[in-house]
Protein backbone atom coordinates (compact mmCIF):
# COMPACT_ATOMS: atom_id res chain seq x y z
CA UNK A 1 0.00 0.00 0.00
CA UNK A 2 1.23 3.48 -0.88
CA UNK A 3 2.31 5.55 2.11
CA UNK A 4 1.81 9.31 2.43
CA UNK A 5 4.77 11.23 3.90
CA UNK A 6 5.19 14.88 4.82
CA UNK A 7 7.98 17.06 6.24
CA UNK A 8 8.29 20.79 6.81
CA UNK A 9 10.68 23.53 7.91
CA UNK A 10 13.91 21.74 7.06
CA UNK A 11 15.92 24.98 7.29
CA UNK A 12 19.15 23.85 5.68
CA UNK A 13 19.20 20.40 7.28
CA UNK A 14 18.66 18.48 4.05
CA UNK A 15 21.14 15.79 5.05
CA UNK A 16 18.91 14.97 8.05
CA UNK A 17 15.84 14.81 5.82
CA UNK A 18 17.63 12.25 3.66
CA UNK A 19 18.49 10.21 6.77
CA UNK A 20 14.85 10.27 7.88
CA UNK A 21 13.62 9.19 4.45
CA UNK A 22 16.12 6.34 4.43
CA UNK A 23 15.19 5.22 7.94
CA UNK A 24 11.47 5.30 7.06
CA UNK A 25 12.11 3.24 3.94
CA UNK A 26 10.67 5.90 1.64
CA UNK A 27 10.24 4.50 -1.87
CA UNK A 28 9.52 7.21 -4.46
CA UNK A 29 8.20 4.60 -6.88
CA UNK A 30 5.45 3.59 -4.45
CA UNK A 31 5.12 6.27 -1.74
CA UNK A 32 4.09 9.92 -1.93
CA UNK A 33 6.02 12.76 -0.30
CA UNK A 34 4.91 16.34 0.36
CA UNK A 35 7.43 18.95 1.53
CA UNK A 36 5.81 22.00 3.08
CA UNK A 37 8.40 24.74 2.66
CA UNK A 38 11.17 26.57 4.50
CA UNK A 39 14.04 24.54 3.07
CA UNK A 40 16.40 27.51 3.41
CA UNK A 41 17.82 29.90 6.02
CA UNK A 42 18.75 29.37 9.68
CA UNK A 43 20.52 26.01 9.09
CA UNK A 44 23.90 24.91 7.74
CA UNK A 45 23.22 24.19 4.05
CA UNK A 46 20.36 25.99 2.34
CA UNK A 47 21.68 25.46 -1.19
CA UNK A 48 22.33 21.76 -0.65
CA UNK A 49 18.86 21.35 0.80
CA UNK A 50 17.27 22.99 -2.24
CA UNK A 51 19.31 20.68 -4.46
CA UNK A 52 17.95 17.68 -2.52
CA UNK A 53 14.41 19.02 -2.80
CA UNK A 54 14.86 19.34 -6.55
CA UNK A 55 16.02 15.71 -6.80
CA UNK A 56 13.13 14.51 -4.67
CA UNK A 57 10.65 16.40 -6.86
CA UNK A 58 12.19 14.94 -10.00
CA UNK A 59 11.48 11.52 -8.47
CA UNK A 60 7.85 12.44 -7.75
CA UNK A 61 7.68 14.47 -4.52
CA UNK A 62 5.72 17.73 -4.25
CA UNK A 63 7.48 20.73 -2.67
CA UNK A 64 5.57 23.84 -1.59
CA UNK A 65 6.85 27.37 -1.09
CA UNK A 66 7.42 28.62 2.43
CA UNK A 67 7.91 32.18 3.61
CA UNK A 68 11.68 31.75 3.55
CA UNK A 69 11.67 30.64 -0.08
CA UNK A 70 9.61 33.72 -0.90
CA UNK A 71 12.40 35.83 0.60
CA UNK A 72 14.78 34.17 -1.85
CA UNK A 73 12.51 35.16 -4.73
CA UNK A 74 13.40 38.73 -3.78
CA UNK A 75 17.08 38.16 -3.02
CA UNK A 76 19.21 35.03 -2.75
CA UNK A 77 21.87 35.49 -0.04
CA UNK A 78 25.36 35.89 -1.47
CA UNK A 79 26.59 33.15 0.85
CA UNK A 80 24.17 30.63 -0.66
CA UNK A 81 24.96 31.05 -4.36
CA UNK A 82 28.44 31.40 -5.90
CA UNK A 83 27.22 33.57 -8.79
CA UNK A 84 24.17 35.16 -10.41
CA UNK A 85 23.53 32.08 -12.55
CA UNK A 86 23.18 29.85 -9.49
CA UNK A 87 20.97 32.39 -7.73
CA UNK A 88 18.70 32.60 -10.78
CA UNK A 89 18.43 28.81 -10.89
CA UNK A 90 17.27 28.71 -7.26
CA UNK A 91 14.73 31.45 -7.94
CA UNK A 92 13.33 29.56 -10.95
CA UNK A 93 13.10 26.39 -8.86
CA UNK A 94 11.22 28.21 -6.10
CA UNK A 95 8.92 30.02 -8.53
CA UNK A 96 7.72 26.64 -9.86
CA UNK A 97 6.72 25.47 -6.37
CA UNK A 98 2.98 25.60 -5.62
CA UNK A 99 1.55 27.24 -2.51
CA UNK A 100 -0.72 24.33 -1.56
CA UNK A 101 -1.55 20.76 -2.57
CA UNK A 102 -4.21 18.16 -1.81
CA UNK A 103 -4.05 14.38 -1.48
CA UNK A 104 -6.26 11.74 0.17
CA UNK A 105 -8.35 14.23 2.15
CA UNK A 106 -5.31 16.22 3.32
CA UNK A 107 -4.62 19.82 2.40
CA UNK A 108 -0.92 20.65 2.56
CA UNK A 109 0.19 24.24 3.10
CA UNK A 110 3.17 25.96 4.67
CA UNK A 111 1.48 28.14 7.30
CA UNK A 112 -2.31 27.86 7.15
CA UNK A 113 -5.43 29.44 5.68
CA UNK A 114 -7.26 32.72 6.19
CA UNK A 115 -10.70 31.79 7.62
CA UNK A 116 -13.67 32.44 5.36
CA UNK A 117 -11.62 32.83 2.17
CA UNK A 118 -11.95 30.24 -0.63
CA UNK A 119 -8.76 28.30 -1.23
CA UNK A 120 -8.32 29.68 -4.73
CA UNK A 121 -8.54 33.25 -3.36
CA UNK A 122 -6.06 32.82 -0.49
CA UNK A 123 -3.08 35.17 -0.67
CA UNK A 124 0.49 33.91 -0.89
CA UNK A 125 1.28 35.90 2.26
CA UNK A 126 -1.42 34.15 4.29
CA UNK A 127 -0.61 30.69 2.94
CA UNK A 128 3.04 31.10 3.91
CA UNK A 129 2.89 33.32 7.01
CA UNK A 130 -0.47 33.20 8.84
CA UNK A 131 -0.64 32.04 12.46
CA UNK A 132 -3.30 32.90 15.05
CA UNK A 133 -6.36 33.44 12.82
CA UNK A 134 -5.78 30.01 11.30
CA UNK A 135 -5.15 28.24 14.62
CA UNK A 136 -8.47 29.41 16.04
CA UNK A 137 -10.55 28.84 12.90
CA UNK A 138 -13.06 25.98 12.58
CA UNK A 139 -11.88 22.88 10.73
CA UNK A 140 -12.50 22.48 7.05
CA UNK A 141 -15.21 20.04 6.04
CA UNK A 142 -13.79 16.63 5.11
CA UNK A 143 -10.18 17.86 5.06
CA UNK A 144 -7.26 17.80 7.46
CA UNK A 145 -4.87 20.72 7.02
CA UNK A 146 -1.23 19.67 7.41
CA UNK A 147 1.03 22.67 7.98
CA UNK A 148 4.41 23.85 9.25
CA UNK A 149 5.77 27.38 9.82
CA UNK A 150 4.91 27.54 13.53
CA UNK A 151 7.17 25.27 15.61
CA UNK A 152 5.05 23.03 17.79
CA UNK A 153 6.74 24.11 21.03
CA UNK A 154 4.84 27.39 20.60
CA UNK A 155 1.65 25.39 21.22
CA UNK A 156 3.01 24.43 24.65
CA UNK A 157 4.31 21.03 23.55
CA UNK A 158 7.68 19.53 24.29
CA UNK A 159 10.18 20.09 21.48
CA UNK A 160 9.77 17.41 18.83
CA UNK A 161 6.07 16.70 19.40
CA UNK A 162 3.52 16.87 16.59
CA UNK A 163 0.61 19.27 17.24
CA UNK A 164 -2.75 17.58 16.68
CA UNK A 165 -5.78 19.87 16.51
CA UNK A 166 -9.30 19.30 15.22
CA UNK A 167 -8.81 19.02 11.48
CA UNK A 168 -5.29 20.45 11.73
CA UNK A 169 -1.85 18.86 12.07
CA UNK A 170 1.28 20.93 12.80
CA UNK A 171 4.50 19.14 11.83
CA UNK A 172 7.21 21.81 12.28
CA UNK A 173 9.05 20.31 15.25
CA UNK A 174 11.62 23.08 15.48
CA UNK A 175 14.62 22.26 13.29
CA UNK A 176 15.03 25.97 12.61
CA UNK A 177 15.20 26.62 16.37
CA UNK A 178 17.76 23.97 17.30
CA UNK A 179 15.22 21.23 18.02
CA UNK A 180 13.99 18.36 15.84
CA UNK A 181 13.38 17.65 12.18
CA UNK A 182 10.48 15.25 11.68
CA UNK A 183 9.08 13.10 8.91
CA UNK A 184 5.48 11.92 9.31
CA UNK A 185 3.51 9.15 7.62
CA UNK A 186 -0.11 10.20 7.70
CA UNK A 187 -2.06 7.02 7.04
CA UNK A 188 -0.63 5.20 10.06
CA UNK A 189 0.23 8.22 12.22
CA UNK A 190 3.96 7.52 12.41
CA UNK A 191 6.75 10.01 13.09
CA UNK A 192 10.52 9.77 12.65
CA UNK A 193 12.59 12.54 14.28
CA UNK A 194 16.21 13.60 14.63
CA UNK A 195 17.57 16.41 16.79
CA UNK A 196 19.60 18.89 14.76
CA UNK A 197 22.00 19.29 17.69
CA UNK A 198 22.44 15.57 18.48
CA UNK A 199 21.43 13.77 15.28
CA UNK A 200 22.76 10.35 16.18
CA UNK A 201 19.60 9.16 17.92
CA UNK A 202 16.54 8.44 15.79
CA UNK A 203 13.17 8.63 17.52
CA UNK A 204 10.15 6.73 16.18
CA UNK A 205 6.71 7.53 17.57
CA UNK A 206 3.00 7.22 16.89
CA UNK A 207 0.54 10.09 16.97
CA UNK A 208 -3.23 10.43 16.74
CA UNK A 209 -5.24 13.25 15.30
CA UNK A 210 -8.86 14.05 14.57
Amino acid sequence: MSRLFAASDIHGHGYLLQVLLDKAGYNPAADRLFLLGDYVNKGPDSAGTLNLVDRLCTAGAVALQGNNERKWLEQVPDSAAPDRSAASWYQRLIARMPLWAEEDGYLFVHAGLRPGIPLAAQSAEDLTSIREPFFHSPPLKNKTVVFGHTPTFRFGLSPGEIWCGTGKLGIDTGAGHGHDLSLVELHEGRQWSLSVSTPNTLRKMKFRFT
